[in-house]
């Protein structure tokens, strides 16, 4: 399988001129999507001596069986969850111009304020099958610590969802869908089916094939078991024969499925390793696109070829918590543009780029003018 390896920007001028071009440019209709499927109130604390994960992780080993304390800033809650925040994205990247409808966990009989303050001036409709799951997360210089409970997630469920939305008002919703992005499946025990049971009834109602999108991105999911994986990989051939498939992982993720796999990619950070391991796990997926984003830069196999590129790297992140969910919102808006492996990939990265310098998604406006920034090295840490 043919192999593009870019270690730097410059590495990448020739390549820039079409995506670029389209990405400023934009889309020519309002796309209508569908994501979801979780919701989190998340509790920011940001922490200040040790500011680093690599730094904290041997005082806390040495503080084992006795106690420590660590200053931090409690910084308030925000809506969260992978859905929520890869909806707030897309709309951000469309500049409003999109029809989101977003089915997810923001309160069991009502949703809740957090979240109609944060989704209803950004989606069409909202449909909410349960209360949202809590996560503290801790926020370090060099990444983050998620601390969950998730128990409420256990009731996202197909049967829910007919409940809440009804078969009619989601039949009508397909019916008229450009794109899926489901996203978060480690933290959802049943969520697969939905995603087999959408995929099914595209089908069923004679959508063409390939026509559609489908975003998926497995999120955090050591924690489920050997054989949730095996129905998962079993359910994905049907989604790919009726949808454009794309899975997405961040690096960490990347090397856990390889090692389900067989694979021995762990601690291999390198672009060849990244980009070997995601033609590695194209040849036991059946997705159409396997993408693999590390904080530095995004892989891409397909039957396009593999294709590593590198990304705008700040060295102190505003924010990390949803870097991941706007690089997957840039990915899933590229691939709508139309555009090719690095033109998608381009799109993430510079998102998530955008993202973490400014706590604010970017419009395509936006993304194309950090590329043209980042082209000429005048990108500075904030924007």
């Amino acid at each position: 399988m043919n192999t593009r390896i870019y270690t730097s920007i410059n590495e990448l001028s020739d390549e820039l001129e079409t995506p670029i071009t389209k990405i400023l440019h934009g889309a020519d209709t309002k796309p209508k999507g569908i994501t979801g499927f979780d919701g989190f109130i998340d509790t920011f604390i940001r922490m200040e001596q040790p500011s680093t994960m690599a730094e904290l992780g041997p005082k806390i080993t040495a503080a084992a069986g006795i106690a420590a304390s660590y200053p931090v800033q409690h910084n308030g809650d925000k809506f969260g969850g992978n859905g929520p925040l890869l909806t707030s994205a897309l709309h951000g990247i469309y500049d409003g111009q999109i029809d989101l409808t977003y089915i997810g966990a923001m309160g069991r009989d009502t949703i809740l304020p957090i979240f109609e303050d944060a989704l209803s001036a950004k989606t069409t409709r909202l449909y909410s099958l349960a209360e949202p799951a809590h996560s503290d997360c801790l926020e370090f210089d060099d990444g983050k610590v998620m601390l969950s409970d998730m128990r409420s997630c256990a009731d996202i469920t197909w049967e829910r969802l007919i409940e809440t939305v009804g078969a009619d008002a989601l039949d009508q919703l397909l019916s008229n869908c450009d794109f899926i992005g489901a996203v978060n499946w480690g933290k959802l025990p049943h969520v697969g089916k939905i995603w087999s049971q959408l995929a099914g009834r595209l089908q069923q109602l004679g959508i063409r094939k390939k026509q559609l999108p489908f975003f998926m991105d497995l999120a955090e999911f050591e924690q489920r078991p050997r054989e949730d994986m095996n129905r998962l990989l079993e359910e994905l051939p049907a989604i790919t024969t009726q949808c454009h498939t794309i899975l997405s992982f961040n690096l960490k993720e990347a090397w856990q499925m390889g090692a389900y796999f067989g694979g021995e990619y762990s601690g291999q950070k390198s672009p060849q390793a990244v980009a070997e391991l995601a033609g590695f796990l194209r040849k036991h997926i059946d997705v159409d696109r396997i993408i693999i984003h590390p904080n530095d830069g995004a892989a891409c196999a397909s039957k396009q070829g593999i294709v590593y590129i590198p990304g705008p790297v700040v060295k102190k992140p505003l924010i990390s918590t949803g870097a991941g969910d706007n690089f997957g919102a840039g990915c899933l808006s590229g691939t709508l543009l139309g555009l090719d492996d690095i033109g998608i990939l381009l799109c993430g990265v510079c998102s998530s780029g955008y993202f973490v310098r400014t706590g604010a998604s970017p419009t395509f406006a936006q993304i194309g003018s950090l590329i043209k920034r980042w082209q000429s090295n005048e990108l500075p840490e904030r924007l």
